[in-house]
C-alpha cells in the first residue's frame, strides 16, 4: 500500500523508528504490516471521482532495518499483494504478486533535535501496478530520497515531523514519479502516539500504454503504543481525498514493530 515507513516513538532515543533517523550500530528492527483496502470510484483526468470501479487489495510486507554503522542503516523489505479489479465493460482481473526492495539510508547531518539523510532504494515492481493500472511485464523501481526529521514541543508534550522528497525511476512502461511524504507524530499520553501522514506521488508524463499521467494523494491516521517488551502496535486507516487517473482508495492497516 502505502508503503508506510512511519516514525515510531522517535521521541525516545532507545525506541524504534524509521524515517530520516538512522539506527544505532548493531541495532535492528522488523516492521510487519498488513493492509486491506478497496475502491468503488476512480479519479478521472479532471480530478473528479466519476469512474465506477470495483477494487480490493490485501497487502502484506516485512520492513527490516539494521544499523551497520551509526550513520548507515541497511534495509530489506519483501512484500506480497493480492488484488482484484473490475470496471464497466472490462473483465475482472485478479493478480497476485511478490516483490522485494532493498537499500540503505545514510545520515548526512544531525544535532540534538534534527537529522538530514539520504536513502537509495531498489524494488522489483512485480507484474502490475496496483494504484493506477495493470502491467503485463515485470518492472523495476529505483528511488533516491532526501529525508529531514526534527523534534518539537507543543502543549507540554513532544512530537516530531518527517519530510521526504524523492525521485523514482520506473521500468516496464510505467512513468517516473516524484513522491513527497510528510509524517507528523505527537505524544498524546497513555504511552500512545498519534501519527498523521500525507503520501503524494506525481508522475512525469504518462509512460507507455496503458499507463497515463497520474497524481495520487493519501491521508492516513494511526495510533502507536507498546504492547510487550520491545514490540509496539500501530493501527490506523487511510483514504484518498484527491487524485488524477488513480483510485479513490481507502483502507485499514495494522503494523507490529519489534526491535532486536
Amino acid at each position: 500500500m502505502l508503503r508506510i515507513a512511519t516514525l515510531l516513538l522517535c521521541l525516545i532515543p532507545t525506541a524504534a523508528f524509521a524515517g530520516a533517523w538512522t539506527l544505532d550500530e548493531k541495532d535492528g528492527q522488523a516492521i510487519t504490516e498488513t493492509t486491506i483496502s478497496s475502491a468503488s470510484k476512480s479519479f478521472d483526468a479532471d480530478n473528479r471521482p466519476t469512474q465506477t470501479v470495483k477494487f480490493r487489495k490485501t497487502f502484506s510486507s516485512a520492513y527490516i532495518e539494521y544499523g551497520w554503522k551509526n550513520w548507515l542503516t541497511l534495509v530489506v523489505a519483501p512484500e506480497y499483494a493480492d488484488a482484484t479489479s473490475a470496471a464497466p465493460g472490462r473483465a475482472t482481473q485478479h493478480a497476485r504478486d511478490f516483490a522485494i526492495s532493498g537499500g540503505l539510508r545514510v545520515r548526512l547531518w544531525n544535532d540534538d533535535e534534527s537529522v538530514l539523510s539520504v536513502q537509495a532504494f531498489a524494488r522489483s515492481a512485480g507484474a502490475f501496478e496496483l494504484n493506477t493500472s495493470y502491467q503485463q511485464k515485470p518492472g523495476r523501481d529505483f528511488d533516491l530520497r532526501v529525508l529531514y526529521g526534527t523534534h518539537f514541543h507543543l502543549f507540554g508534550r513532544q512530537g516530531c515531523i518527517d519530510v521526504e522528497a524523492a525521485q523514482r525511476w520506473a521500468t516496464g512502461g510505467r512513468p517516473n514519479e516524484t513522491p513527497i511524504d510528510i509524517t507528523l507524530l505527537y505524544d498524546i499520553g497513555w504511552k500512545t502516539q498519534a501519527v498523521i501522514q500525507n503520501f503524494n506521488a506525481i508522475s512525469e508524463g504518462g509512460g507507455r500504454p496503458p499507463f497515463v499521467h497520474f497524481r495520487s494523494h493519501k491521508l492516513a491516521l494511526s495510533f502507536v503504543r507498546p504492547i510487550w517488551r520491545s514490540t509496539s502496535l500501530q493501527v490506523g486507516g487511510f483514504f484518498s481525498p484527491a487524485g488524477q487517473n488513480t483510485l479513490q482508495e481507502s483502507g485499514i492497516f495494522l503494523s507490529l514493530w519489534t526491535k532486536f
